[in-house]
């Protein structure tokens, strides 16, 4: 019967359930849901970011499609971890942070990664600095047209997309990679190695779901 009903209502909005598949937004979720107190926002989430990557599904300019998603989820409220999922540090993947409505610095980059992807930003244009501001770490999304480029900063706190050269609020520590989560000749203790390695685990579950 669940996957009746959720079938029916793919087939009722082919973009809308385009939207659902990129956010892996399964039976179970569906249901859970539709019986939830919130449904009405988390729908209304779901429904703008579809109606979001409608507006920009034949738009060519990088900075256009940059500051439409930049702007989009930094209307999420900003709320720490440890009120959310009651953990100290949780990176949500982007299907989690629609469904709260909320998040911290690693859950706005993650949800923007994602979805200027999807809108045909080149990966290699994109990158997740790891820093410090106000003595507090902090993670921002970077974007760079070419090497001879200058960078500029999507960010959750300072929601102006401005070159990295004059955020000098934001000091910069390392770029997050993806490794191989199975090779135990890293550190675990390390930051960077912590960091890496809970990127990399978004990023594979994530990716696939990318066009």
């Amino acid at each position: 019967m669940k996957k009746i009903l959720f079938a029916s209502f793919l087939l009722s909005n082919l973009i809308y359930a385009s939207t659902l598949n990129d956010l892996k937004i399964t039976d179970e979720d569906f249901i859970k849901i539709s019986h939830s107190s919130q449904k009405n926002f988390v729908f209304d989430r779901i429904n703008e970011l579809m109606l979001l990557k409608k507006s920009l599904k034949n738009v060519d300019d990088d900075f256009t499609k940059l500051n439409s998603v930049n702007d989009f989820f930094n209307e999420y409220e900003y709320v720490d971890d440890k009120k959310i999922y009651n953990k100290a540090d949780y990176w949500a993947t982007r299907k989690e942070f629609i469904f709260k409505g909320a998040g911290d610095c690693e859950d706005f980059v993650i949800a923007k990664f994602f979805t200027l992807l999807e809108l045909g930003i080149e990966e290699s244009k994109l990158s997740i600095l790891h820093g410090i501001h106000n003595n507090i770490y902090h993670l921002v999304l970077a974007y760079q047209e070419d090497s001879f480029s200058d960078v500029f900063i999507l960010d959750s706190i300072n929601k102006r997309i401005l070159p990295l050269t004059v955020r000098n609020d934001f000091l910069t520590l390392y770029t997050l990679e993806t490794i191989d989560l199975k090779n135990s000749a890293y550190e675990k203790t390390d930051i960077q190695y912590l960091s890496n390695y809970k990127w990399t685990e978004i990023y594979l579950k994530s990716k696939e779901s990318v066009n």
